[in-house]
C-alpha cells in the first residue's frame, strides 16, 4: 500500500520578506528556496529539522490568510526555546505544563497562524 511521507503546509503570507525573516530569525528554519512565477505568485521553502513549510503569495490561494486551526511542532528544549523567543514573537498562551503531561507555548506568526511548540515531559 502507498504511505504517505510528509506533510508540506502552505501558508498565503501578505508579505513574503517579513514571514521569512520571522521564521528563518526567530524561528530558526532555514531557507532552502525561493523562486517566482506569475502564476503560482511568490514561494518559499522552509526547513527546521524534520519540518517543511511553504510560505506563497500564490493567488490561487485566496486573499486574506486564514487559518482556523493551530500547527503544534513537536520538540526538545521547549522551555529554552520559549527564553530564546518569547520576547520576539506575540505569544498567545505562555509556556505552561498541560493536563496531558505536556510542555507547550503559543505564538502568532505575522499573517496570524498560532504555532504551539510541545514538549511530552
Amino acid at each position: 500500500m502507498p504511505r504517505i511521507r510528509n506533510l508540506v503546509p502552505v501558508l498565503l503570507v501578505r508579505d513574503l520578506d517579513s514571514s521569512i525573516r520571522f521564521y528563518v530569525d526567530v524561528l530558526g528554519f532555514h531557507k532552502q528556496w525561493r523562486q517566482s512565477t506569475p502564476d503560482a505568485g511568490e514561494n518559499c521553502l522552509l526547513n527546521h529539522g524534520t519540518v517543511d513549510l511553504l510560505l506563497s503569495t500564490g493567488p490561487h490561494l485566496g486573499s486574506t490568510p486564514q487559518f482556523t486551526g493551530t500547527f503544534y511542532l513537536s520538540m526538545f528544549d521547549v522551555d529554552e526555546f520559549y527564553e530564546q523567543i518569547r520576547d520576539r514573537a506575540d505569544v498567545v498562551w505562555p509556556l505552561q505544563t498541560m493536563p496531558m503531561g505536556q510542555r507547550e507555548f503559543g505564538i502568532r506568526d505575522p499573517d496570524g497562524y498560532v504555532l504551539a511548540f510541545a514538549e511530552i515531559v
